[in-house]
């Protein structure tokens, strides 16, 4: 294990994070299944890296029910998704980036994606590959703002300047930098449960 990923899990758990550490995303998932039962509901927000893993087709699967508005294209049932996926038992998410002193740091849009880390569920799951881990809050807004951003616009095909460079005065009503999250701490109204993966995961 890398100093800097030593060093940060154990920050993360002096702030209360629960951090785990996997050498590979199968491992990780094995952890997500043992972690999961069959009778809680399972919300994901919006991650390459969940995407990417296939942890959605997996924990369907196993007869685990999933709400997600991924792949969703008609406006009212992707709101209706988001909502009821701001409800369920367990949140599946990631974070833009992960501090060497423990915190979280996240931009977002729409909202439903900070909400959910903040409150609703029993348990809330950051699946994260290491080249999110980032030397402290500066540089984790500079790696959202240009990596991440400009990378999540292109995929969703925002017409915004993000996809031509690194972040401008935006005024486009599509802009998806609309809130920034920092968490200090872990929430005291659940648990927060951190997976590392010894891989580059994700925006």
């Amino acid at each position: 294990m890398k100093e800097q990923v030593k060093k940060t899990m154990e920050a993360l758990a002096g702030n209360g994070f629960e951090p785990f550490y996997f050498e590979t995303t199968e491992e990780a998932l094995e952890a997500l299944y043992q972690e999961i039962s069959a009778e809680e509901t399972v919300g994901i927000g919006g991650s390459m890296t969940i995407i990417h893993m296939g942890v959605r087709e997996k924990l369907e699967e196993r007869g685990i029910r999933v709400i997600t508005h991924n792949g969703e294209s008609d406006p009212q049932k992707k709101k209706a998704l988001l909502k009821e996926a701001m409800v369920t038992d367990v949140y599946l998410t990631s974070s833009n980036a992960i501090t060497e002193d423990g915190k979280l740091v996240n931009i977002d849009g729409t909202g439903n994606r900070l909400a959910s880390m903040l409150f609703g569920h029993d348990r809330v799951i950051y699946i994260c590959g290491i080249n999110k881990l980032t030397q402290d809050v500066q540089t984790a807004y500079d790696r959202i703002k240009k990596i991440a951003a400009p990378w999540n616009t292109e995929r969703l095909q925002v017409e915004t300047p993000c996809r031509y460079g690194p972040c401008t005065d935006c005024r486009s009503r599509q802009r998806i930098c609309n809130a920034t999250l920092i968490m200090d701490k872990k929430m005291n109204s659940s648990r927060s449960l951190i997976y590392l993966i010894n891989r580059e995961l994700g925006y």
